[in-house]
């Protein structure tokens, strides 16, 4: 007999919570005062501009200015660390799609976390696939980039 009423009591709170989360529209206003490190916007273009570069030996040169020593990308085909995985996954990527281009939104900025949501695709399509960039920061340059795909 406990165990029906158990049941039953889980039930009806099952379904009157489940009535009220979704019956209410729910939303956040995040108020944050840290501005975003200044030349923020500029460094994730260059980021961009190297990844649309289909020029292996200039990407290489423009690495310098806009990654630490040790960056490193981790996508869903796995973690590429240094200048020469990054440069060699971005030929890979250009190699499976010629004529592509990354356009990225704007940047945004979260204590210590910058993020870009982008379109990558042809000239018709820009937006042919959609993913999310999130990265980190370290002394004016980048030091992580962590991608997710939308499709």
């Amino acid at each position: 007999m406990n165990k029906h009423i158990t049941r039953g009591l889980l039930l009806v709170a099952l379904l009157t919570g489940t009535h009220n989360v979704f019956a209410e529209k729910i939303t956040m206003s995040v108020t944050t005062t840290q501005a975003a490190p200044v030349g923020l916007q500029q460094l994730i273009d260059r980021h961009f501009a190297i990844w649309n570069n289909t020029d292996a030996a200039e990407r290489a040169k423009a690495f310098a200015g806009v990654y630490t020593p040790d960056f490193f990308v981790a996508d869903p085909g796995g973690l590429n660390e240094g200048i020469e995985q990054v440069n060699a996954t971005i030929s890979h990527v250009q190699s499976q799609h010629p004529g592509f281009r990354f356009t990225p939104a704007p940047v945004e900025w979260n204590h210590g976390i910058a993020r870009v949501t982008w379109g990558y695709g042809p000239k018709k399509n820009p937006v042919q696939v959609r993913g999310e960039d999130i990265f980190t920061v370290s002394h004016g340059k980048l030091s992580s980039a962590r991608v997710f795909l939308s499709q």
